[in-house]
């Protein structure tokens, strides 16, 4: 039934979570797993900017913390991926640039994905909120299945 499951990433501890539930879905049938981590263009424009923000100028150059960041992000994709197929399923990468939950509600429908998989809560994970407005955004917007997988919680809480 989901045999093409789309898991979008930030790499943060609670959308990594989603690995956990990967042998369970496996054997009820998926087959495959779009991988994607979305390269939010608002964290493009600040870090060429020098932190700047819109008054900043764009440096033609590469800086160190973009290489960086760039690095840091292919390592985390291969990790990821290896961490997948480890589980028998078949992986596919997308880093789309743009608005995260918009990226991940089109590359859903772009890879015909039968269910996204997605952590309640991302880098942000600010506590005092039911969903990371990520996860609202695609859980709202997706025209397809969306499971979210809640973070941890801390006892008595």
């Amino acid at each position: 039934m989901f045999e093409r499951i789309l898991f979008p990433t930030d790499f943060s501890e609670p959308s990594m979570k989603v690995l956990d539930y990967i042998p369970v879905l496996h054997e009820a049938g998926t087959r495959e797993i779009v991988l994607v981590h979305v390269i939010d263009s608002k964290e493009i424009t600040l870090i060429a900017s020098g932190g700047q923000g819109f008054l900043g100028t764009v440096p033609d150059r590469e800086t160190e913390t973009q290489k960086e960041l760039r690095e840091e992000i292919q390592h985390r994709i291969i990790d990821t991926r290896r961490a997948l197929e480890r589980q028998g399923v078949k992986v596919t990468v997308r880093t789309p640039v743009g608005t995260p939950g918009k990226e991940i509600v089109a590359a859903a429908d772009a890879e015909g994905a039968s269910l996204i998989v997605i952590g309640s809560h991302g880098r942000s994970n600010i506590r005092e909120r039911l969903l990371g407005s990520v996860s609202e955004y695609v859980i709202k917007n997706a025209r397809q299945p969306v499971l979210v997988i809640k973070r941890e919680t801390i006892s008595g809480r």
